[in-house]
């Protein structure tokens, strides 16, 4: 006769790989479900990521990830004209916001000279501007040099 501890110990063990084997096969099922999401999760994420590097190289010159050199904001004169009809300003409102003489936007838009850096982002700023802002902006700025013409 077969020993009965021997019997009883085979049967538990065969008993226990069974529960382990129901139990890794659900897990199993979830991390491939679980894997699948990250996957397209990533997908999303890197979408995404390349969209908001798309907006930032067009108006702020500066990335998401990490502040590198400034990005090189491309304009030429009929792009000028255009933005600033766009907006429906002259060339001395858009010289004031620009903080740049009447002359100077003139020269521009001529494509006899090109804007510095430092105004081609303010140039690029002005393009995400809304009319509202636009015109607040002026009546701050007409402001104060109406206050500095009365202090002089």
């Amino acid at each position: 006769m077969p020993d009965i501890k021997q019997v009883l110990s085979d049967e538990i063990r065969r008993l226990a790989r069974k529960e382990i084997r129901i139990a890794v096969q659900t897990l199993e099922k979830t991390v491939s479900t679980l894997r699948h999401q990250l996957s397209e999760e990533k997908k999303a994420v890197a979408l995404l990521e390349k969209r908001l590097n798309g907006m930032d190289k067009n108006c702020t010159g500066k990335s998401a990830a990490a502040p590198i050199a400034p990005v090189k904001v491309r304009l030429n004169a009929k792009g000028i004209v255009r933005l600033r009809k766009k907006l429906k300003l002259t060339q001395e409102k858009l010289a004031l916001l620009l903080d740049v003489a009447t002359h100077t936007v003139s020269l521009w838009e001529q494509g006899k000279t090109s804007p510095r850096q430092s105004q081609k982002e303010r140039l690029c700023a002005l393009r995400s501007a809304g009319k509202r802002e636009l015109k607040k902006q002026l009546s701050a700025l007409n402001a104060e040099e109406k206050a500095k013409k009365s202090q002089a």
